[in-house]
């Protein structure tokens, strides 16, 4: 049923519009700064894809893509780049969380909020109390 729900929502490709805070949450989780220089030129895209029993997140950027899939209401593993966390991934109230748990030392906690305002994707993630906002549109 949620899968259901999940597919009817958030499936579908989703054009970056807006970053707000991004920097600072970067900084939070450890990224030096020229990393965070970079990353704030990206543009990215979202797919969102139900298959499987999973939902699937892509990250599209211009040199490569960053793909995970999730089970919901499991521990999952996670790799972003060269960090690896254990992520707790949940639906409930119309909201997509991701609860990561840093577990190769050098990266931090970090939980992500996916929800549907209007047209739009908002993206929160929060780390030592630091929020980043990111906005897409369905493209």
């Amino acid at each position: 049923m949620a899968l259901e729900e999940i597919k009817s929502k958030f499936e579908g490709n989703w054009q970056f519009i807006k970053a707000e805070n991004g920097d600072e949450y970067l900084e939070a989780m450890g990224m030096n700064l020229i990393k965070r220089k970079a990353v704030a030129q990206l543009k990215p895209i979202l797919i969102i894809a139900v298959k499987d029993g999973k939902v699937e997140f892509v990250r599209k950027l211009p040199m490569k893509e960053v793909r995970n899939q999730l089970t919901l209401d499991q521990e999952n593993d996670v790799n972003e780049d060269d960090r690896k966390f254990k992520a707790n991934f949940t639906y409930s109230d119309g909201k997509l969380t991701v609860d990561l748990k840093a577990v190769d030392g050098k990266s931090k906690d970090s939980v992500i909020v996916r929800e549907i305002e209007g047209e739009n994707l908002i993206q929160t993630a929060t780390c030592n109390g630091i929020t980043a906002k990111t906005t897409f549109k369905r493209s």
